[in-house]
């Protein structure tokens, strides 16, 4: 079947008569472009349209930008992608959001770099909110897993009822792996519903040592981490370092890490993960959000019954009454405070993760003015810990 072309390869180019002048729309488009090329391209060895995929966004490029702008073929597409889009297109950067065109897309060995999924997650975010916002930066031949995936869990939690909806989505917060059957002992215990996010632990995030399969946990996230060679690291960025596979053994046979954070090896046989999409969207944002209802929980003066954990099915992620205030709490960990922008949240206090505090000044700029308080987690537990000693 022939796929049809998106609304940026139907657009005609539209930055020569002004070129040098970009706008966040345009750029947005580029890179998204380069998204494309670049999953198309790691992916070539195992799908057959891959290559037609990369010749496709390099047409792609060459619409969008002026007459020698573009790299001249799409094996020079590929090789630019390897270095941030601000060093090889030729626009006034200068002019839109500073995150925008500041990361390579494609990696020295040939995979997404983690700069570009974190990007790409904050797009296709809105595929899980609304299935028309989509995801267009990954081919069509590559789309089936994703919206599996979403109807699977989006349908299934649109039609649970709230505590069945905060069950399902703790867990899938709380129990990013794990075997067979400690994933069904969980889903039983909790009351949680059964979807289709777990699939069985992909080959990339195991390897052989001794007669056995291992995976190690990030000790963040507890999703099982990537694996190149003896190196390994979380997919997402902001989840800390590099850890190594060393020739040492615990007594139980377990190949030694070393790395920043604590973490062991764990037996890979009948183990089953979250897929990505999940784990992107559910489990890396959720444990900001579980980890501030836990403070909040052990608070003097908030009882349990205080705390609404993503009230009216996620409208915004927690309600809490401290002392005579109310705050209707949105936490966001997103990369691009301008997609936040664009699609601004429901309740008053946004929260960042502490890692993002620089976002805070932008957004407080850039969201309407009156409508929203804006601040760290850290910020956040000060004031209501403020509303908690007015109200002694």
């Amino acid at each position: 079947m022939t796929q049809e072309p998106s609304q940026a390869e139907r657009r005609p180019s539209s930055v020569g008569s002004h070129a040098g002048a970009p706008t966040a729309k345009l750029v947005g488009d580029l890179t998204t472009t380069a998204l494309r090329a670049a999953r198309a391209f790691a992916t070539r060895h195992e799908e057959p349209a891959a290559w037609r995929e990369v010749s496709r966004m390099h047409g792609v490029f060459l619409s969008l930008l002026p007459p020698a702008a573009a790299p001249p073929t799409p094996s020079d597409l590929i090789a630019a992608l390897r270095h941030p889009m601000r060093a090889w297109v030729p626009l006034r950067w200068d002019l839109v959001p500073s995150e925008l065109g500041s990361f390579s897309v494609l990696s020295h060995d040939d995979l997404l770099t983690s700069e570009a999924i974190e990007y790409g997650s904050d797009y296709n975010e809105a595929l899980f909110e609304n299935h028309e916002a989509g995801i267009d930066w990954v081919p069509r031949w590559a789309q089936q897993t994703f919206e599996k995936v979403e109807r699977s869990v989006y349908l299934v939690l649109s039609s649970a009822g709230q505590n069945e909806y905060v069950a399902t989505r703790q867990m899938l917060i709380e129990v990013p792996a794990g075997t067979v059957e400690q994933v069904s002992d969980e889903l039983h215990e909790r009351g949680a519903l059964h979807t289709e996010a777990y699939e069985p632990l992909p080959p990339d995030r195991q390897f052989v040592s001794g007669q056995d399969a291992w995976y190690v946990p990030c000790p963040v996230c507890r999703w099982p981490m990537h694996v190149r060679g003896s190196l390994l690291a979380c997919r997402y960025p902001q989840h800390v370092g590099q850890f190594t596979i060393t020739q040492a053994h615990d007594v139980d046979g377990a190949p030694r890490v070393r790395g920043p954070l604590p973490t062991v090896a764990v037996h890979a046989a009948e183990t089953v993960c979250l897929h990505e999409a999940v784990w992107r969207y559910i489990t890396v944002p959720g444990i900001t959000e579980v980890s501030l209802m836990g403070w909040l929980a052990e608070q003097a003066g908030i009882d349990g019954d205080a705390i609404t954990k993503w009230p009216h099915k996620d409208r915004w992620d927690i309600s809490v009454r401290a002392g005579s205030s109310v705050f209707e709490v949105d936490l966001k960990d997103t990369r691009s405070p301008s997609q936040l922008v664009a699609r601004p949240p429901r309740a008053r206090h946004v929260v960042v993760p502490d890692y993002r505090s620089w976002q805070v000044a932008q957004l407080r700029r850039s969201l309407p003015t009156g409508r929203y308080e804006v601040r760290t987690v850290r910020a956040f537990k000060t004031l209501v810990g403020k509303a908690l000693k007015e109200a002694q």
